[in-house]
């Protein structure tokens, strides 16, 4: 099968060409949401949930341009060094319903920090967490985002330093804003219909806010040019696809996870009848991005789990008690990596704190094992490297991490947005010597995700886990945005004709191609063998595969 790939740039300029003529001059339309002229808080805004929120209402006397005719939204907290709080104007909200990609180009406010609230001091280098460098301040790392239904989806991350250019308390308003087309904006927000403030108060690895806060904000909008803006047109691609267990870095965050879930929970390596137990993995593709992408194991007793559901919950390590994990971190444009054997006790709402091995190795594509000797010794084996021993340090190993578990498998955007969509391929995870069901997956051979084995919903993002079969011989990429196209494919370059690749599978596998969706600013389409076309140009059925297969964004989309 011969694919577009040397045939790729004339394809696009022609395209590009097509719709730069029918490119037009829009009006810029702004859409003011909020401007608090009046009291729009009462009613509206109002605390989602979390343990630091205090208050919120309407200050008639601060406007972010000093009118007197109207104010802002003033926001309360009482910091506690941990918890976190969201703050949302619905399900009243004035929140615009539209398509934000193309109806608008940006979501703006202004924001200002009361002199008498509470800072924290960065421990981590600059672009970490909202540090701008050890030893920085600034009124804590503040997200943005909006919902569907009850779940939250965060597109942007910014922290406002405490201090102005000449080291005094900074009490100015700041103007944000947010480029809807942004890496990090899920895919499922086609439209946002309410407007979302929250903040974690541990901060992660810088130190945690304590005290009073009071900010205020102004001028809450969305940036146009509204209504028949023509984007610029997508930039296509053809990759080979090779069979194994695809993980895109999750695309809902900088703290984003794609992984799968044991649906056995019998997989501790405490109280089993013997002795050695292993859980490994076996990476054959690790992308080298700015964000050093983690790949892990999350180890999760069931009893320390507060009330945690176990599906559709893809930060349970966060939220759980106690947790050992292990870690992987690729080196920043290296396949030079670090490892880490950690873990937590009752410390819920947080990381592991407790770390009893770190290693570094020149790879990590490969098998990563993790063995347990007895309940607290065992020993690490990086790719191509010996076994590293190690002893766990929970004085209550037993107690803490026996009993009911479940493992998670993945990877996470580790607090870097730019890992978002990063393709991470695994081809086999193992798991023996455990009393409950012990895994073998050698995911370039098997033809789908056993059900029973593995629970897939614990991940931000829509078929962010993938398997890719045998079967499925390409994937196609396009870059977003990409409202007004739809992929066509054809045997002949210039004449066509162009169908939709489900044509040729009698639309067999639904409406569209199966797992097709935005991971990061690409969208992926993995191409099955059935949705290739034919030597006559008829459905699937019997008929032999053409030997030449174009694909192209066409606009509009076809309609068969």
């Amino acid at each position: 099968m011969k694919a577009i790939n040397k045939y790729a740039a004339g394809i696009l300029t022609a395209l590009a060409l097509t719709v730069l003529g029918l490119s037009s001059q829009a009006q810029t339309t702004n859409y003011m949401v909020y401007n608090f002229d009046t009291d729009q808080v009462f009613g509206v805004w109002g605390n989602f949930f979390g343990g630091i929120f205090q208050s919120v209402e309407w200050n008639s006397a601060v406007d972010a341009s000093n009118n007197p005719a109207s104010g802002s939204m003033e926001v309360n907290l009482n910091c506690t060094g941990s918890d976190q709080y969201v703050l949302w104007d619905g399900p009243n909200g004035n929140g615009e319903v539209a398509d934000i990609t193309t109806t608008f180009t940006n979501l703006s406010f202004d924001i200002r920090y009361d002199i008498s609230s509470a800072v924290r001091t960065n421990a981590q280098a600059a672009g970490m967490d909202g540090s701008t460098g050890v030893g920085s301040q600034d009124f804590g790392y503040m997200r943005v985002g909006s919902s569907k239904g009850y779940d939250q989806d965060w597109f942007y991350y910014f922290a406002i330093p405490a201090t102005n250019g000449l080291g005094q308390p900074n009490t100015n308003w700041v103007h944000i804003s947010i480029p809807v087309s942004l890496p990090a904006l899920p895919s499922e927000l086609s439209q946002i219909t309410d407007i979302l403030f929250g903040m974690d108060g541990a901060n992660y690895h810088n130190s945690s806010l304590v005290g009073s806060q009071t900010y205020y904000i102004d001028n809450i909008q969305f940036i146009g040019p509204k209504g028949g803006i023509v984007p610029p047109p997508p930039h296509m691609g053809v990759l080979k696809a090779t069979p194994a267990l695809r993980l895109f870095g999750g695309s809902g965050g900088q703290y984003s996870r794609s992984q799968l879930t044991t649906i056995d929970q019998n997989q501790s390596w405490i109280g089993v009848s013997s002795y050695p137990v292993s859980y490994s993995f076996t990476m054959s593709s690790v992308p080298t991005t700015p964000g050093n992408l983690d790949m892990h194991i999350f180890f999760l007793p069931l009893a320390f789990f507060n009330g945690e559901q176990l599906n559709n919950n893809h930060d349970m390590d966060y939220h759980v008690l106690n947790e050992l994990w292990l870690r992987i971190q690729g080196g920043t444009g290296s396949d030079v990596c670090t490892a880490d054997v950690s873990w937590k006790t009752n410390a819920g709402y947080a990381n592991p704190n407790h770390t009893d091995l770190t290693i570094s190795n020149p790879k990590a594509v490969g098998t990563w094992t993790l063995t347990f000797l007895n309940p607290t010794n065992g020993t690490l084996t990086a790719p191509g490297a010996s076994p590293v021993p190690f002893t766990f340090s929970d004085v209550n190993a037993v107690n803490d991490f026996g009993g009911s578990m479940i493992l998670s498998f993945g990877n996470q955007c580790n607090g870097n947005g730019a890992n978002q969509g990063v393709p991470n391929d695994w081809s086999k995870i193992s798991v023996t010597g455990v009393n409950g069901l012990n895994e073998n997956d050698d995911f370039t051979k098997e033809t789908a995700i056993d059900p029973t084995v593995w629970d897939i919903s614990n991940s931000n993002t829509k078929f962010s886990v993938v398997l890719v079969t045998t079967n499925s011989p390409y994937w196609v990429t396009w870059t977003t945005p990409y409202t007004g196209y739809g992929l066509g494919v054809s045997t002949n370059v210039s004449a066509g004709p162009w169908k939709l690749p489900e044509y040729y599978n009698s639309y067999g596998d639904g409406d569209t191609v199966p797992n097709q969706a935005t991971q990061g600013t690409v969208n992926w389409s993995l191409i099955p063998s059935s949705c290739l076309p034919t030597v006559d140009g008829q459905p699937q059925s019997g008929q032999a595969t053409s030997p030449d297969a174009f694909f192209r964004l066409v606009s509009p989309p076809l309609s068969e």
